[in-house]
């Protein structure tokens, strides 16, 4: 599951580019003994534990109240940590995600037996986890065509056609597949494709990374403002 206690920007974000979440701003962050506490704009709070990767445990309590806050005031950042900091829309994506996945285990781990949005919420944390993990084929392998079909709906439902596309022209690599008389294991379908078949497969693998580079923030536009 997600529930991670750390989240690292380690990469440029849009910050810029999406004014309907100013509500996920950082106002102030307050500490106890063991955590920091991110409090949002939206009255949100979020706790991260102190030890965690960035080892704000290590700095005095003076140091750890010098933080920044960067980025139109969606990240804070530490100088005494090298200027490393933590995202607040990161934050909110992995707790929304997080009650998806608490409300899966609920149901005994059956898809089917939570809500739509829930549903949504899994396949896309599927995808995330599963692509920047292992690739497309770790995603389809790992959870087969239901969670395949929710993410590419999800997907759609996002605006996200060119990623929802990239889905299709994947499985249609293989869909020929579904008529072998022998029953294959998802993770033996690279040995049923041609050369040219699995090209293409990494061709589409590829080109997905950039197709969902800002589907976080996407996808908090429409769960939290809808």
């Amino acid at each position: 599951m997600v529930g991670s206690d750390f989240i690292l920007v380690t990469r440029p974000m849009p910050y810029h580019r999406y004014p309907e979440l100013a509500f996920l701003k950082i106002d102030h962050l307050s500490f106890d003994e063991q955590k920091v506490f991110f409090h949002l704009r939206n009255g949100q709070v979020f706790s991260l534990i102190q030890d965690g990767y960035l080892r704000l445990d290590r700095l005095s309590p003076a140091q750890r109240q010098d933080y920044r806050l960067e980025n139109l005031g969606f990240t804070a950042s530490w100088r005494h940590l090298g200027g490393s900091c933590w995202d607040a829309p990161e934050l909110a994506w992995e707790d929304l995600q997080n009650q998806a996945l608490r409300r899966l285990d609920e149901a005994a781990w059956d898809l089917e037996a939570i809500e739509l949005r829930d549903r949504q919420l899994v396949a896309l944390w599927r995808l995330q986890a599963d692509y920047y993990n292992g690739g497309l084929l770790q995603f389809f392998a790992n959870w087969g065509m239901p969670t395949f079909e929710y993410a590419q709906a999800a997907l759609a439902l996002l605006g996200l056609q060119q990623a929802r596309q990239l889905l299709q022209d994947f499985y249609g690599v293989f869909a020929h597949l579904q008529d072998e008389p022998t029953e294959i294991a998802l993770w033996d379908i690279p040995q049923w494709l041609t050369e040219a078949q699995n090209a293409r497969l990494c061709e589409v693998d590829e080109r997905l990374g950039e197709a969902i580079e800002e589907l976080q923030w996407v996808a908090l536009g429409h769960f939290l403002t809808t």
